[in-house]
């Protein structure tokens, strides 16, 4: 698995729901790494992939705090380019301890310029599946373009919209939140804002729909599913662990419902747990989970390692 995006540092706050212009209690505070593509290829690394990460980052401490968390988790980190002078992205996400969603206050990172050539991306045309996110664009498009040549398929977590037409013509997976049926202006039409995700480039459309579970379409036709339901802790990284798992399922071969079945346990599992990563499962733990609880027969599936 590769992946070209962003890779952060985020400080999480869990507390009530935040009283503007007052103090507030916190229950409890700690700093985890995050990003759309670091979080998504940290998931497939726990079910036990490797995983490959291009991205940008300052010559600075807190990007010194990210690789090593990222190089912990097993993450290859050697398509990370360290910027002289930049200044590496964080996050302050704050947890609501009672219902676990989360608000988030994004700095992307300061004079995190991509230039062609900055990383080799050679390797990307060698890997299984490519995760890409709307943060770097143009590293993105050239990983994606790589991708391509190569017959490697590419997962997005970009908004499908006029300013990223050239990236998601090389797309094949665009997995979209629930937001972008309201941005579109569809009035909540879930097959119409599937059929625009088609419109875009992309063969296989997903859309995430949080408590309400997943909607997909592909050649074969569409498919919906339901969330898991587990003690939610805190949502950070829900999608972007859902992007990562959905990423492995197609790198194994399965069909576009599967893969979105798998995705949804492993976000669900993740969201038992504070933080983007700490919840992570498994292989092993994904597929106990899911021969509990899912509709898809899920025996014999470790077999394929």
């Amino acid at each position: 698995m590769a992946g070209a995006g962003i890779c952060c540092l985020d400080h999480i706050v869990i507390a009530p729901q935040i009283a503007w212009g007052d103090s507030t209690h916190v229950s409890d505070h700690f700093a985890q790494g995050g990003g759309l593509v670091a979080t998504a290829l940290v998931a497939c690394a726990r079910l036990g992939a490797r995983a490959d990460l291009f991205s940008l980052l300052g010559d600075d401490q807190l990007g010194d705090q990210i690789i090593e968390g990222l190089q912990r988790e097993g993450v290859d980190t050697a398509g990370v380019v360290r910027i002289e002078d930049g200044r590496s992205p964080f996050s302050f996400i704050h947890v609501d301890e009672r219902s676990g969603e989360r608000t988030i206050f994004h700095r992307s990172g300061r004079g995190l310029e991509w230039h062609p050539g900055s990383n080799d991306l050679r390797m990307i045309g060698e890997c299984d599946a490519l995760l890409v996110d709307h943060v770097y664009t143009e590293l993105a498009l050239a990983a994606a373009e790589e991708a391509s040549a190569h017959g490697v398929p590419v997962v997005a977590d970009v908004m499908p919209n006029a300013q990223n037409a050239a990236l998601l013509r090389r797309v094949d997976v665009l997995i979209a939140p629930k937001h972008f049926v309201r941005r579109i202006g569809r009035q909540g039409n879930l097959h119409r804002a599937l059929d625009a995700i088609h419109e875009f480039g992309p063969k296989v459309a997903v859309i995430t729909l949080g408590a309400d579970g997943w909607v997909s379409s592909d050649s074969t036709g569409r498919s919906r599913g339901g969330a898991f339901q587990v003690a939610v802790v805190d949502t950070t990284g829900a999608g972007d662990v859902f992007h990562g798992a959905f990423a492995y399922g197609l790198a194994r071969g399965w069909d576009t419902a599967r893969c979105a079945e798998f995705a949804a346990a492993v976000a669900a599992i993740k969201c038992t747990k504070p933080g983007g990563r700490m919840g992570l499962p498994s292989l092993d733990e994904a597929l106990e989970f899911l021969r509990e609880r899912s509709r898809l027969d899920w025996r014999g599936f470790e077999d394929e390692r």
